[in-house]
């Protein structure tokens, strides 16, 4: 598992937000993190559009981050796979499931 701090650029869905990285050194990476090991209602729906509503609360641009990806690769929609932490340890991933806003997923399967 890699963690890199990033500041959030925009909320895309329930479960997809794009992302500053600091990679050290004065070098940053602007990146798609798909939330891992939760899906989100489609964006296009009302539920879509709450859940992103309220993700987008959770995150508002500018919020810093911490990214945990368990690969660093993208997966096929050119997202990386990430548990979304604040600084203060609350996990974005498990937030979204508790408010109801996503269900847990395992990536396989129908959504």
């Amino acid at each position: 598992m890699f963690e890199y701090n990033a500041e959030i650029m925009r909320v895309v869905d329930g479960d997809t937000v794009w992302v500053k990285v600091d990679l050290g050194f004065d070098v940053y990476h602007s990146m798609s993190l798909r939330l891992m090991g939760i899906n989100a209602p489609e964006k296009n729906t009302d539920a879509g559009k709450a859940s992103r509503d309220y993700l987008t609360q959770r995150l508002p641009t500018g919020t810093q981050v911490i990214g945990k990806t368990e690969k660093d690769r993208q997966e096929k929609y050119g997202r990386y796979l990430a548990t979304v932490l604040l600084p203060n340890g609350t996990n974005i991933n498990n937030g979204m499931v508790a408010s109801k806003h996503a269900v847990e997923w395992d990536g396989k399967g129908a959504r």
